[in-house]
C-alpha cells in the first residue's frame, strides 16, 4: 500500500483531522512555514519528494485557492509526477464520504459530471477562486437542481468573481436566470467583536482592478454586478424580486446577519441559502457560524454543514 503524504497545512487538513480523528499521512509538505509539525504531523519541504521512491507514495494536495492548486500541480508535473497516479486533490480524497453525506442530508443525487466540471474549471481558470472545489461543485449542483424553480440567484461576497464566473459558465446550458453579484471590491468593512482580531478594515481587497472584474462578466447579460457594502447594496434590488439560491461569502458576522435578514423571506419555498466559511479552522471566521445560529435557531430551521467544503446549507421549507 502506498504511503500517503499531505501537501499544504491548510484549514482543510486541519478540519479533516479534527472532524475524523484520523491522521493517515506519513508527513505533510509546506514550503511556507517554519513550524516543525502540524497536528502531530512532521512538516517537510517539497524537496523531500525527490528522496521518495516513485510509485511508493500518493500525495493529497490540501491547498484551497485555485492558484495554489495550479502552482503545486505544475511543480509536481515538472518532477515527473502524474495526477491520479502520484497525486490527487483533497476533493478526490473526500469524494466518497462527501457524496454520501450530501445525498443523505440534502436528499438528491450528485452528478459526477458536474464534479468534473467544477474541478476542471478550478484547475484551469486564470481568475482567482477562493471557494473550495467541493464548495463550487455543491453550488453548481444546487443551480442544476433548481433549474426549473422560479427565482433568481445571488452571490453576496464575490471577491474577484471566480466562483460566480464558474457558475455563469455552467448556467449557459440551463434556463436563464439573473445572477446578482454583490461585493465592495474594497476588502472588509469594519469588523465586529465576533470576527477574527487578526483582520481589519480593508483586508482581503481584490488583487486586480474593478474594471477587469466587470469586463469578465460583460459576456453574461444575466450577470448584474452591484458594488458596495452589505446591507446598503441590497436596497438596490427590486422589492418584489424572488430568489431560488443565495450564496453568502462575506466571511463576517454582521454582514451574515444582514444578508439572512434581507434574503430569507425572498427565497422561494424549496430554495437554498449557501453559507461559505460556516465551518472554519481555529481562529478563523467563527462569526459566520454564530450569526447563522442566532438567525435560524429561533426559527427552528435546520442548518446542514459539511467540513469538507467549509459550507452550511439551509433549505427554505416548502
Amino acid at each position: 500500500m502506498k504511503k500517503q503524504i499531505a501537501w499544504g497545512t491548510s484549514k482543510l487538513l486541519e478540519m479533516y483531522i479534527k472532524n475524523t480523528g484520523e491522521i493517515p499521512f506519513e508527513y505533510c509538505i509546506d514550503d511556507f512555514t517554519e513550524k516543525g509539525s502540524f497536528a502531530s504531523l512532521p512538516i517537510k519541504k517539497s524537496d523531500q519528494i525527490l528522496k521518495e521512491e516513485k510509485g511508493s507514495f500518493k500525495i493529497i494536495i490540501f491547498a484551497v485557492s485555485n492558484r495554489s492548486l495550479q502552482e503545486i500541480s505544475l511543480k509536481l508535473n515538472q518532477v515527473g509526477l502524474q495526477y491520479g497516479v502520484d497525486y490527487i486533490y483533497y476533493s478526490d480524497f473526500f469524494y466518497n464520504d462527501f457524496v454520501k453525506k450530501v445525498e443523505s442530508r440534502l436528499g438528491f443525487v450528485l452528478d459526477p459530471k458536474i464534479y468534473r466540471f467544477a474541478l476542471s474549471y478550478t484547475l484551469n481558470s486564470r481568475t482567482l477562486i477562493q471557494t473550495t472545489i467541493l464548495g463550487t461543485w455543491l453550488f453548481l449542483e444546487l443551480i442544476n437542481h433548481l433549474n426549473d424553480v422560479e427565482g433568481e440567484i445571488a452571490e453576496v461576497g464575490a471577491f474577484q468573481g471566480g466562483n460566480a464566473l464558474c457558475s455563469l459558465n455552467f448556467m449557459s446550458q440551463l434556463n436563464s436566470k439573473r445572477f446578482y453579484i454583490f461585493d465592495s471590491f474594497e476588502g472588509f468593512p469594519e469588523l465586529s467583536e465576533f470576527d477574527p482580531s487578526i483582520f481589519c478594515k480593508g483586508d482581503l481587497n481584490i488583487e486586480t482592478t474593478l474594471q477587469e472584474i466587470l469586463d469578465a462578466f460583460a459576456v453574461f447579460p444575466e450577470a448584474i454586478v452591484i458594488k458596495g457594502f452589505v446591507p446598503d447594496t441590497l436596497s438596490k434590488l427590486s422589492t418584489d424580486e424572488k430568489f431560488s439560491l443565495v450564496f453568502y461569502d462575506c466571511d463576517l458576522y454582521q454582514p451574515a446577519l444582514d444578508t439572512y435578514e434581507f434574503f430569507w423571506d425572498r427565497i422561494v419555498p424549496g430554495g437554498f441559502l449557501v453559507i461559505h466559511d460556516y465551518k472554519t479552522q481555529e481562529g478563523g471566521f467563527v462569526g459566520v457560524e454564530k450569526a447563522t445560529h442566532e438567525f435560524f435557531d429561533p426559527r427552528k430551521i435546520d442548518v446542514v454543514s459539511f467540513f469538507e467544503n467549509t459550507m452550511a446549507i439551509v433549505k427554505k421549507p416548502i
